[in-house]
């Protein structure tokens, strides 16, 4: 096998549909090769030192400076939505990265990409005073990212939804990618607005977006996602700024207005809308 001629190791590697392996999944391809090839003796690692060596596949160290590095071997080139994708299984891009992927954001080196948990019960019991606690410093942020050629990619760890609102969507490159859809994305960015650039570039999409989302998905999706915080009064206000008609607005209005809520996390000297009992920063009025 060490002899092998690099043509037939490399017609033979090229027949297999995918172009990104995890460590288990090229350990996997590497014994069927070597059973194919009735080789038993050679050892996994040997065969793969051979790909490497022979450029047949490029090893990818996606570091961390708080977690074991991801490896993923590669053939061929990949585009920067692709090996985030193939960092968690069942995955999705979400937030800025969404936004990119749907041409209303230019692409930026931090990649944004989501896998759900297992599904776990809501929590129940907010309080005024909870909610003023939870949006009185800044937004936490995962520290789960890694890096990898001068590209950041933060993985996040979803609630269950069943992949409420994911679809495949065309990049402005012609790129196919698994993303959130224009409303689920609407949903996320207001839940996250760190994770979209802050409330500015949210509120300048709602502007752009207003008369392309359908708003009776957006609700049904807020019924799945199921988030305690009663987001929708941002969302309405987003949207009434927007200039959306007033009969769509007024089908967030009723969804309830309970609590006086956040726009943001940490402001200072917050403007407040009664209508929406929203505090948000004085800039949107």
């Amino acid at each position: 096998m060490g002899t092998m001629p690099s043509k037939r190791l490399k017609t033979y590697f090229n027949r297999l549909p995918r172009r990104i392996f995890g460590p288990n999944e090229m350990a996997q391809f590497l014994a069927e090769l070597r059973g194919e090839w009735g080789a038993p003796d050679i050892s996994i690692q040997r065969l793969l030192d051979i790909l490497l060596q022979r450029k047949l596949v490029t090893k990818a160290e996606f570091r961390s400076s708080k977690y074991n590095a991801i490896i993923r071997y590669l053939r061929g080139e990949h585009t920067v939505n692709e090996l985030a994708l193939s960092l968690q299984r069942d995955s999705f891009l979400s937030h800025g990265t969404a936004l990119t992927v749907h041409g209303v954001a230019a692409p930026e080196n931090l990649i944004y990409v989501n896998h759900e948990q297992s599904p776990k019960g809501r929590p129940s019991g907010i309080t005024q005073a909870g909610i003023n606690l939870a949006f009185r410093n800044k937004q936490r942020q995962s520290k789960y990212i890694f890096h990898y050629s001068a590209v950041k990619y933060m993985l996040l760890s979803g609630k269950h939804t069943g992949r409420a609102g994911v679809t495949q969507a065309k990049t402005p490159s012609g790129e196919t990618v698994d993303v959130t859809d224009k409303e689920r994305t609407l949903i996320d960015i207001v839940v996250r607005p760190a994770y979209a650039g802050g409330i500015k570039r949210i509120a300048d999409t709602y502007a752009k977006w207003a008369d392309e989302i359908d708003v009776g998905h957006m609700i049904d999706l807020l019924r799945r996602l199921d988030h305690a915080y009663p987001y929708h009064q941002a969302i309405g206000f987003l949207l009434e700024r927007a200039g959306r008609p007033y009969a769509d607005c007024q089908r967030f209005e009723a969804l309830g207005k309970e609590f006086d809520f956040y726009l943001d996390y940490g402001m200072k000297r917050p403007a407040f809308s009664k209508k929406w009992r929203l505090y948000h920063p004085a800039s949107l009025d």
